[in-house]
């Protein structure tokens, strides 16, 4: 989840990985993430943060070699 990270990043004390990756992402609040939705949720929320990323990069990737 977290390969490639630049150097000098900190982690989350207070929070797992993946839930501070989805508050991040503000697709889900701590609230939400306590109260209204489950694991199951989380690793959705979580797959989605990851496939749009990695699409990013991709478009970015895909950008430079045409220029």
């Amino acid at each position: 989840m977290f390969a490639g990270r630049p150097r000098g990043l900190i982690n989350y004390v207070n929070l797992p990985p993946m839930l501070g990756m989805v508050v991040s992402a503000k697709l889900a609040t701590l609230h939400e993430l306590q109260t209204v939705y489950g694991v199951r949720d989380l690793f959705d929320m979580a797959e989605v943060i990851c496939v749009d990323a990695r699409n990013r990069q991709e478009i970015i990737k895909n950008a430079d070699n045409h220029r």
